[in-house]
């Protein structure tokens, strides 16, 4: 199994948090988000640098931050910081900038998960080795409507086949820059695209993303009642041992 280098957005402003400042710096149990969600991708054991994109305003912030905690929950991990843009696909794109290597592949891990654990990367990854593009991805529980122009309901997908998305998402390096390239393209021909994942960068250029089985506990951290379900994963992973769940 390949080690991989993993782009870390971590660049967004948390309205929905209510903190008033970046979630990354944002505490979970006595550590800050960024730095619970690196300690898991060292203890994966199968990551080998971390490219961490936060705000162009919060370089030296995050600078001190990472070095501080560097011994006690990153050991051996090699960290580079880049600055994020507008939108969340220029903070990646940065990142993606300062990845050299032309052969392996990248994984793209939100700031905000710091629970998805080593057995989420390994199928992901292990599928991304076979395909070529891998997104860890766990079945919807609610009924989903799809909602029309005038407040009606449009639609209703089949449950079963409807996936929420997760991160880690992980290509083959080439294959995410063509994806990129793609992407810039478009805006330079006027035609601005907003992205929500990257597995759709590489869906638009007609590639098959393949689905790893996700976690339950691997949560985005976005609004006030995220952060408290953070604690309890957080205290029942300090229960059972430093790794979540493998469902």
């Amino acid at each position: 199994m390949h080690s991989l280098t993993v782009i870390v957005p971590a660049a967004g402003v948390g309205r929905r948090l209510g903190r008033g400042r970046n979630k990354a710096f944002v505490e979970i149990g006595g550590l800050p988000l960024l730095v619970l969600c690196l300690r898991m991708l060292a203890r994966t054991g199968l990551v080998r640098k971390a490219v961490v994109v936060t705000g162009a305003a919060e370089q030296e912030e995050t600078r001190v931050l990472l070095e501080r905690y560097r011994q006690s929950c990153y050991p051996g991990l090699e960290l580079v910081l880049a600055a994020g843009g507008k939108e969340r696909q220029d903070s990646v794109a940065n990142g993606l900038a300062l990845i050299h290597d032309t052969e392996g592949y990248v994984a793209v891990h939100d700031g905000a998960r710091p629970f998805a654990g080593k057995a989420v990367f390994e199928r992901t990854l292990a599928l991304a080795e076979r395909c070529g593009a891998a997104i860890a991805a766990v079945p919807v529980k609610d009924t989903i409507k799809v909602a029309g122009p005038d407040g009606f309901v449009a639609a209703t997908p089949a449950r079963a086949t409807l996936r929420a998305a997760q991160t880690p998402q992980i290509f083959e390096i080439s294959l995410l820059r063509r994806a990129y390239g793609h992407l810039a393209g478009q805006e330079r021909g006027g035609h601005p695209v907003a992205v929500t994942d990257d597995a759709s960068l590489v869906e638009a250029l007609g590639y098959p993303v393949a689905l790893a089985e996700g976690s339950q506990e691997n949560i985005k951290v976005t609004t006030p009642e995220d952060l408290l379900l953070a604690e309890e994963i957080l205290k029942k992973q300090d229960r059972e041992g430093a790794e979540p769940s493998a469902r």
